[in-house]
């Protein structure tokens, strides 16, 4: 019997007797639907994917055709957020992936160094096929953001893996704000509407000049001329510090940003650079628990010793810094001491850090460090009462006192350059005396009078 159409009645045979006809009737809208329902369970039925399509959509099914295909192929997708030590062998042990893929990717031309150097707080986007019981999951992609306006793909393809660096240009706005400190950098920077990112590059800028722990008075003030980030109208943090003014107990401190052979650096409104050959703290934001002193009771002795150094009590684990460039002179244990590091500089200048925790991976005697590379990580070795570092400056083999030993300046500008700078620097110290950076610093960043550059 041929199915007849569900949306119209079944036709009913005319030799039926009219007393059998309700219960024929019946009978065959029963068949009707029976043969209908059989004709949908049948596979033989539909040999068309356009039919089974068909059949989706009455379904009701609201899948796309991209959702359907990736279901059909299994498809995940996985954000991992990198942990202290993780490496990307580790994460793909971890997620069962396989390491001749690791392998051909790190073969590729300049992605080795891209690949290698993982920091913790990061995500990675794995997108995989997923395996069975007898086939591991295959990797299909890896994502990785760069920087705020670079992600790095790569991609399976036939023939291995290629990659490729996905720019979302960022937009830069100028902006000009000032503050007063009544309890504390940031707590003042906060309250002008700056972050703490940009309350650290401003004590980062005049670190040789102020001690940000021991100098700061209530009343001192400052103002700055800095860029803000967006992407796609969205803010993403603050960019740059182009100028900035800082007045601590009545004196003025003046610093511009310049580049010079593509790296940047901060100089005085004549041309000095406000970098010096030492750090006057090599740890940032601690308090000084024990100045320098050659007749100081020793806590842990209990007689009378020279405190040849300057202790800076902080939590054990803080980020010990190199004062000055220089070469390892010792890398190790040495009495009272405990775990120390000492540098050569040059000028005869040899720097002591002490009862450190541990000491920077790879450290070792004769290696070349730079101003502000961490060499090691406070601790209480040695004899010591508490954590801190012991920190001496020594010049020619005597000691002298760290915390007001006249430092070297760097560089300043050359000669040549002075005029490049003073123009560089001319409508950013207007903004600083005027606090409308607006119309000069929109002239020389581009033409016209937007403000907004495009990176």
């Amino acid at each position: 019997m041929r199915p007849a159409d569900s949306s119209t009645p079944p036709v009913v045979p005319r030799y039926t007797p009219p007393t059998l006809k309700l219960p024929l009737l019946i009978s065959a809208l029963l068949l009707v639907l029976l043969a209908i329902g059989w004709q949908l369970r049948d596979p033989a039925g539909s040999a068309t994917s356009a039919d089974a399509s068909n059949v989706i959509g009455d379904e009701g099914d609201e899948r796309t055709e991209v959702e359907a295909i990736e279901a059909g192929l299994a498809i995940s997708t996985i954000d991992v957020v990198v942990r202290a030590g993780d490496s990307l062998d580790r994460i793909f042990r971890q997620l069962e992936l396989s390491l001749q893929d690791l392998a051909a990717m790190r073969a590729l031309p300049e992605l080795r160094r891209q690949l290698d150097r993982l920091y913790p707080g990061e995500t990675l986007t794995f997108s995989l096929r997923e395996g069975s019981d007898t086939q591991a999951a295959e990797l299909l992609s890896l994502e990785r953001k760069l920087s705020l306006s670079e992600t790095l793909t790569i991609t399976r393809a036939a023939e291995g893996f290629s990659s490729d660096v996905i720019v979302n240009p960022l937009e830069r706005t100028i902006h000009t704000t000032e503050g007063e400190i009544l309890q504390s950098l940031f707590v003042a920077a906060s309250r002008a509407g700056l972050s703490d990112s940009m309350a650290m590059q401003i004590a980062d800028v005049f670190r040789w000049d102020i001690d940000f722990v021991l100098d700061i008075r209530p009343g001192d003030r400052f103002r700055l001329t800095y860029e803000k980030l967006s992407q796609d109208g969205v803010s993403v943090g603050d960019g740059n510090l182009l100028a900035v003014e800082f007045v601590n107990q009545g004196r003025s401190y003046r610093a511009i940003r310049y580049e010079r052979d593509g790296q940047a650096d901060y100089y005085t409104p004549d041309g000095q650079s406000l970098r010096k050959a030492f750090l006057r703290a090599p740890v940032s934001f601690t308090r000084i628990s024990s100045r320098f002193n050659p007749y100081r009771r020793h806590p842990v002795l209990n007689r009378m010793r020279a405190h040849r150094g300057v202790d800076y009590a902080a939590p054990t684990g803080t980020p010990v810094k190199a004062a000055g460039s220089g070469r390892v002179r010792f890398v190790g244990n040495k009495g009272g001491y405990g775990k120390v590091v000492e540098i050569d500089h040059p000028n005869e200048v040899r720097t002591l850090y002490g009862h450190l925790s541990r000491f920077a991976r790879g450290l070792n005697r004769g290696d070349k460090v730079s101003q502000g590379d961490v060499i090691g990580y406070v601790g209480m070795t040695g004899l010591a009462t508490g954590p801190h570092l012991h920190y001496e400056y020594l010049l020619r083999g005597v000691h002298k006192d760290p915390q007001k030993v006249a430092l070297p300046n760097a560089a300043p500008i050359p000669e040549s350059e002075l005029a490049a700078f003073q123009q560089h620097a001319a409508p950013l110290l207007a903004s600083l005396d005027q606090l409308s950076p607006a119309p000069l610093l929109a002239g020389r960043r581009q033409a016209g009078s937007d403000r907004t550059k495009a990176l």
